[in-house]
């Protein structure tokens, strides 16, 4: 699954670290044909190598796996920079939103902005249609909220789609009215965010290749070298794979990308290509999976909580699919050879996954891949338990810790929960397959600090919430590479630095495991000198 160079290197290191469950450490490694060959003191590596290696002395830096990325959204991360930059950095209250937008102009007669954050703006509340008028009343107006689950749309937007005050809540979301029944403007969650969203103009296909390279080129440069595309087609509809395919055969795609095909997408476009989920892995793209959402977000008061959100007694939040609809839906994917991974932030929705996961065990990908849960936030013991008894994967949105869990803890689940949320040192403890992410472009997709996160558990004002569930170094590595390939059942080809495997590899300017005090974090000052994806460098040399 990547272009190789013919030519054989041989690198010799300060260490070559190629694994950290446990730590494999060697001196050199020899690389042919986008494969590891041989790995350990430099004269014996040296001796093992064919006429002609070309030797690389990197003796100044640490040589450990490629890491990776298990949930991000690639076209989404790399449309957001034809839009407006409406995140709690860039602006600070309404007036300020509207006249970024009205600045930014229309594009295909669009004005689009994305990333407003309501908890961070000075009126503490989501913008109307009112707001978004005052930036065109000729133009249509649709931002985006900063979870990714929520929009708001101007009036001439909604007209464009025909939404009006009559129209019925969509499955999976909803239209917010007012207290006289009156159209809001905002779209509460992925259903009814979708309703709009497809009378959007077509965006052009050679902007989404344009800026699906340069995301990944942006993450081969920060170590990422293998990348989980989790929801395939939010921007461009079932031709979105497409894009990723044409891209990785034009050598636009530098790193590797497994895909999960969004939602309801996922049936017709099986019904059109039956092997949709079997086709031999070639290039850095492959069709793995399928993906749904189970509820919403914390922050924006959708997830599903089995308690109530502690600034808004009585509300629970939004269970999107019930364990019957996600087995009905899935079922048949699976038995395709998807694999089915659920967004699940609320303790409610976790439990409803995980009796819907259930169901499918045994249906679905080969053996050695799991069937999975992204997100993973408000997770309790004995939804970790669960995981561990029926083989169920958990892909972790470290993150949450650092962007939102001082806001969690003060206004939205009270300091007990937010203690707990994102509980990755139960997961390790349990022996899940594990991965962390940053759901890019929801938070920023830089690895290294999205590690940092997962070792310190520091929130963005400074404190450390959860100290008991953070993790160490050495995990973190390890959840990073061998973990996270496992969760797309790659673990026996690729995230170790062993003969057989293939040569995805960082260059790092310092060893991460040297010198470390217990507690603290290596991860936040770390320089990727260079990035390796099949023996061919995609960043740096």
């Amino acid at each position: 699954m990547s272009s190789t160079e013919s030519q054989p290197v041989l690198l010799s290191a300060a260490a070559v670290h190629q694994s950290f469950a446990p730590v494999q450490t060697a001196e050199a490694v020899l690389i042919e044909d986008g494969l590891v060959t041989a790995a350990g003191p430099l004269s014996e590596v040296r001796g093992a190598a064919p006429q002609g290696t070309e030797e690389k002395d990197l003796t100044d830096s640490v040589v450990i796996p490629g890491l990776v990325e298990s949930h991000a959204h690639l076209a989404f991360t790399g449309m957001t920079s034809q839009w407006a930059d409406l995140r709690p950095e860039q602006v600070a209250d309404f007036d300020a939103l509207a006249q970024k937008l009205a600045a930014a102009g229309s594009v295909d007669g669009w004005y689009r902005g994305w990333g407003y954050d309501d908890t961070l703006l000075a009126e503490k509340e989501h913008p109307d249609r009112t707001l978004l008028d005052r930036v065109s009343t000729t133009e249509p107006v649709l931002i985006t909220h900063i979870s990714g689950h929520f929009a708001v749309a101007n009036s001439v937007a909604l007209e464009r789609a025909g939404i009006t005050a009559e129209t019925p809540d969509p499955p999976e979301g909803r239209f917010v009215r007012d207290g006289s029944g009156n159209l809001t403007g905002l779209l509460w969650e992925v259903g009814a965010v979708g309703a709009l969203k497809w009378h959007l103009p077509e965006p052009q296909r050679a902007d989404g290749l344009r800026v699906v390279a340069d995301t990944t080129a942006r993450a081969a440069s920060r170590g990422i070298t293998q990348i989980h595309d989790l929801g395939v087609g939010s921007q461009f509809g079932a031709d979105e794979a497409g894009l990723l395919q044409e891209l990785d055969a034009q050598g636009g795609l530098p790193v590797r990308v497994f895909g999960y095909i969004a939602g309801a997408l996922a049936a017709p476009m099986l019904e059109d290509d039956p092997g949709l989920f079997r086709h031999p892995v070639r290039g850095n793209y492959a069709n793995r999976g399928v993906k749904m959402w189970a509820d919403g977000s914390i922050q924006g008061l959708s997830a599903a909580l089995q308690d109530e959100y502690t600034c808004c007694p009585g509300s629970h939040g939004d269970l999107l699919l019930t364990a019957d609809q996600i087995v009905e839906r899935a079922r048949p994917l699976a038995e395709a050879g998807a694999q089915v991974a659920v967004h699940a932030n609320g303790d409610a929705a976790i439990d409803t996954v995980i009796s819907a996961l259930r169901q499918l065990h045994g249906s679905g990908p080969d053996a050695g891949m799991e069937h999975r849960i992204e997100h993973f936030q408000m997770a309790h013991p004995d939804h970790v338990r669960a995981c561990a008894q029926h083989r169920i994967a958990v892909s972790v949105f470290a993150n949450h810790v650092f962007q939102w869990g001082d806001r969690h803890r003060d206004i939205f689940v009270g300091p007990e929960r937010a203690q707990r949320m994102n509980p990755l040192r139960e997961c390790v403890d349990a022996g899940l397959t594990t991965g962390v992410h940053s759901d890019s472009p929801i938070t920023d997709m830089d690895i290294l600090r999205t590690l940092h996160t997962a070792v310190t558990r520091r929130t963005r004002d400074g404190h450390v919430l959860g100290a008991d569930q953070a993790i160490t170094p050495q995990e973190a590595l390890h959840i990073a590479t061998a973990g996270s390939a496992a969760l797309v059942g790659a673990q026996d080809w690729v995230g170790r630095l062993v003969p057989g495997q293939a040569a995805d590899l960082v260059v790092l300017d310092r060893d991460p495991l040297r010198d470390v005090e217990p507690g603290t974090s290596p991860f936040a000052d770390l320089t990727v000198r260079a990035t390796m994806v099949g023996g061919r460098w995609v960043h740096g040399d």
